[in-house]
């Protein structure tokens, strides 16, 4: 098996941190471009391969510049090559387990998706695990308390998520109607 995909599931299976990344701007541009790859195809939400498309690239550049931000107010900001491949790397592995799931619920009618629980737990149990791995990539890239840790998680998600919805509500509510 490939050496850097072993290092990305070490990562997820929080037994390597992004230290242990190599500190590559190709290996970034490669990981940040599956990432943006898989969140086209994982899209279910805008029906146009472009608005999937800039949802995307819109996603990925919010988080780039809050973990950079993090980073830099951190004095850490040397590290953002390799916290930002790990987050893009980790990310791309966790969508891989998680659209089987996504699929079979969303195959389902809106009456067989609110007693589908082994679809439903796995997305949600692989979304926790993601939160999980992303307190473990901060820990390490900071030098952090865990504590520090899931509190700059929860800074990073709120920022994206609101940001996404802010920026999208309206293409979001559209789509959701349909």
């Amino acid at each position: 098996m490939n050496p850097l995909l072993i290092l990305f599931i070490d990562l997820i299976r929080l037994r390597k941190g992004p230290q242990d990344l190599p500190a590559s701007q190709g290996l970034l541009i490669i990981t940040a471009c599956l990432l943006i790859v898989s969140a086209v195809l994982g899209d279910q939400f805008n029906s146009g391969f472009s608005e999937r498309l800039i949802f995307a690239l819109t996603q990925v550049a919010i988080l780039t510049v809050v973990v950079w931000f993090i980073l830099s107010l951190n004095q850490k900001a040397s590290r953002a090559v390799q916290t930002l491949t790990a987050f893009y790397g980790s990310s791309v592995i966790i969508q891989l387990f998680v659209w089987p799931f996504r699929s079979w619920l969303l195959s389902l009618t809106e009456e067989a998706q609110q007693q589908a629980t082994i679809p439903l737990l796995a997305v949600i149990g692989l979304a926790v695990w993601s939160f999980v791995v992303m307190v473990h990539i901060y820990k390490n890239a900071l030098e952090s308390s865990r504590g520090k840790a899931i509190l700059m998680s929860i800074i990073t998600q709120m920022i994206v998520g609101m940001s996404m919805l802010t920026l999208f509500s309206a293409e979001l509510q559209q789509n959701l109607a349909k």
